[in-house]
């Protein structure tokens, strides 16, 4: 079964404190027997692209930073129906999903354009 596996990882200044965290919500396409298994693989894959940032080239607002792999926050079963279970990824195919809420519709219609909005994270 494939599954989207929903990564966060943030950055984290070195040597420096911090008064708010820059968070990536990286998701992984996997194939696995079973969710257990996509979580495991998913983890593998986060961990690997977790950078120290020991060599000093990675930087946040012009401060030496890494980039921290923080957990995997959910996984999703790619809906394959009506194909058959084995079937290839096909365009169009949902992977994932997510639940925010807002205020009101002005702020539905500015996170659609990509602006700045206060969401709540439902799921």
């Amino acid at each position: 079964m494939w599954y989207a596996a929903h990564a966060l990882f943030y950055f984290k200044l070195i040597g420096e404190s911090q008064d708010s965290f820059l968070l990536h919500e990286n998701v992984y396409i996997v194939n696995a027997a079973d969710s257990d298994e996509a979580r495991v693989k998913a983890e593998t894959i986060a961990r690997a692209n977790e950078d120290s940032g020991e060599d000093g080239h990675l930087e946040l607002n012009e401060k030496k930073a890494s980039y921290v792999f923080a957990g995997i926050k959910k996984i999703i079963e790619v809906e394959t129906t009506p194909s058959p279970e084995n079937a290839p990824l096909v365009s169009g195919q949902e992977l994932t999903y997510s639940v925010l809420e807002v205020d009101t519709l002005d702020e539905v219609l500015a996170l659609a354009r990509g602006e700045m909005v206060n969401v709540l994270y439902r799921e």
